[in-house]
Formats: structure tokens, sequence, C-alpha cells
């Protein structure tokens, strides 16, 4: 190594050093999401062209796809770099668990609310549609859906996920994905344990092993079984006193070994990556939205010997057969007249509509009759 390479390496490793290390990657950031033509559908059997490709990139080449490539939005998308030598280009991601948060979109009734409606088939709908007009806005990766049991009244998100039933979470999970991955990779969220807001990034969530499995994974191992989502999102928070990102009981052993999920884990946004290799280790396989942990450090980490080449080499590999799935399978994106099209207004009213829980109706006042005038005041009057 050259002593101003390690002097830099030295520098943005320190606790001071992270800010610097921000500004260092503000230059690359346009050139990380040009756009690289994209790898052709394989001819050859796919994992062999997986095969081919992890094995002629370098380990710079490698890290690479292993974290995202900028600290705010592009076309609002989250991006990983493209290998432009390999013709592989880079994630883009969106959020959207109730309608793609990219500009304008079609707005869905929350996952609280499609619970409600009880009907699988209409959320594969809803998937469909958010997985399409994904594709339209250029994404590959959908950030949804959000599947966390709810368990704690004060959590600010509980309106994403479907209620606290994992059976009932598990069914409307599954159809979600099975719908969005017509035309996107859907990233299930978050891996696990996460039911409160304003303590996310530094609650231990405590429990022992039944409780794990019985409470907050059943629904999990459903949608990864059933639905064979591409991606996974681990949360923020920690679990029996280990962040999720490095939890290797839980991403290596149950989700990759037991469940047999064969897409890649990446983390939440910017907290959800505390180290570099006990996530790597663990089976965390990207670091977004930059690349705090999994650049510098994590091609230090290998060459030292502290992280093995095929613990890098595992994580691309999931990565690259994942983006050549999504390639062969979507050559072409939607057109953008998808987008707040006719067809998904009335699927969102249709949902909305079957969403209406009435819990009691008292000497029977509905449905409405008899009435001579019915006033309907407020700003969503029309």
């Amino acid at each position: 190594m050259e002593p101003a390479q390690a002097r830099l390496r030295t520098s943005l490793d320190n606790g001071a050093g992270r800010l610097l290390r921000l500004l260092l990657l503000l230059p690359c950031l346009i050139p990380a999401c040009s756009s690289a033509p994209a790898a052709p559908p394989p001819a050859k059997d796919l994992e062999a062209r997986v095969a081919e490709l992890v094995g002629q990139m370098t380990l710079e080449e490698k890290v690479e796809q292993m974290h995202g490539s900028q600290l705010y939005t592009v076309a609002d998308l989250w991006v990983t770099p493209d290998n432009e030598r390999l013709g592989l280009a880079g994630l883009r991601m969106v959020d959207g668990p109730r309608g793609v948060r990219a500009g304008k979109a079609t707005t869905f009734p929350v996952g609280m609310a499609r619970g409600a409606t009880w009907d699988p088939e209409l959320e594969r709908r809803v998937g469909a549609a958010m997985g399409k007009e994904a594709a339209a806005k250029g994404a590959s990766v959908l950030l949804a859906p959000t599947i966390n049991t709810l368990r704690h009244p004060r959590w600010g998100r509980a309106q994403e996920t479907y209620g606290e039933d994992t059976h009932h979470i598990g069914r409307m999970g599954t159809a979600f994905v099975l719908g969005a991955q017509e035309h996107v990779i859907a990233s299930v969220k978050h891996l696990a344990a996460n039911s409160i807001e304003e303590t996310r990034f530094e609650v231990d969530v405590r429990m022992d092993e039944r409780t794990l499995r019985e409470v907050y994974l059943p629904h999990f191992e459903r949608v990864v079984r059933d639905a064979r989502p591409g991606s996974v999102m681990t949360a923020y928070n920690t679990l029996n006193g280990q962040h999720c990102s490095e939890s290797g009981h839980l991403l290596r052993d149950i989700l990759k070994g037991e469940w047999g999920f064969e897409g890649f884990v990446e983390s939440d946004w910017f907290f959800g990556t505390r180290s570099t290799v006990p996530a790597a280790m663990a089976g965390l396989d990207i670091e977004m939205p930059t690349g705090l942990w999994f650049s510098f450090k994590l091609m230090q980490a290998v060459e030292e010997g502290r992280v093995p080449q095929s613990v890098v080499d595992e994580a691309v590999r999931r990565i690259v057969k994942k983006k050549l799935e999504f390639v062969r399978d979507h050559p072409t994106p939607p057109p953008a007249s998808v987008v707040e099209s006719a067809e998904h207004r009335a699927l969102t009213r249709e949902v909305a509509e079957r969403s209406f829980v009435l819990l009691r109706n008292e000497k029977g006042a509905l449905p409405l009759s008899n009435l001579g005038s019915l006033a309907v005041v407020g700003t969503l009057a029309d």
C-alpha cells in the first residue's frame, strides 16, 4: 500500500474522519449515477454468468457492489454504483409502503387500512400497481412492504404494517411482494422486532428465542418462503444487545440458512450499519445509502484477513444474481403514463372503500336511508 493511501485510510477510519469521508464522497456522486449499459439477459446458465462476472471483478469493484453511492437521492432514487467496465448497472431504489416516493405517484391507503380489507388478492394488485409505477420511474427496487408486528401503542409508523397477527401480516405481505415483483425487486422490511419510532436508533429489544420465532418472525418467514423477495432490509434497533445488521443468528443462520433466502440484505439508511467486520460476517450485503463502513474499511478488512474474501464474494454473488434476474425478467420498463393512471386511481378508491370497518352500528344508523339531504364538509369533500 502506498504511504499516502495508507494515511488516507487511517484518517477516514478514525471517528473525526467520518465527516471528511462524506465530503470526499461528494465529487463521486454524479459519476456513480451515470447510466452504464445494462447487462443483457444472460445467454448462459444464470449461475454460471454470475460466477463469471464476480470472477472478473477486482476487490474494489466487488466492494462497490456492497454500498450505496450518495447521501441524497438522484431523480428521487437511491442508487448503488454502476460497473461500466462489465456493463453491470447499479440498483435504483425507491421508498414506498403506500405509494412510490418519487415525485407524483398514486397514493394508496396505508398498510393498516389495506390489512382491514382482509383481501390478499386485492393487496397483490396494489403491489403490482406500485411496482409498475416504480419501474416507470426508473427504479429496480421498491422498498416495501413493511411487515413489522404492531406491538407498541406509540409506534409512529404503525399505519405502515397490516396489523398484529403474524398469519394475517404474512398473507398480506406475501401478496404484495408477488404483485410488486411482476415489475421490480421488492425489499421486505424491517428485520426484526421494529415497533417503536422515537428510540428506534438505540432501543434494545429483549426477548427469548421462543418469542422471537412465534411473534416477530413467522410473517417474515412466510413472505420469504412463499413470495421469494429479492431483498430484505434490516432494522435500526438492536435485538438482545446486538444490532440487527450485525446479527449472524438473524441474517446468516435464520434468514439465509433456515429459510433459504436467496436475495440480498441491505441496511436501513445511515444508522442501519454500525460496523464493518461484524456486519459483513453476519451476512449484511449492502450498506445504504453510502459507504461509511462498506467501502475503504471493508477493503482494508479483506486485505488484512479480518473478513475472508469468500464473504465478500458471496454477498456480491447475491447482488449480481438479482440484478441479472431483474434485467432478464423486466427488459423493458413500463411507460410513464402508468403513473397516476385512471386504472390505479380506481384501484386506490376500491381499496379505500373496502377498508372501511364498522365496529358498532348503534340503532341501525347505517346504511343511510330516508334522508332528504346530507352535508359533506371538509377539504376532502370533493
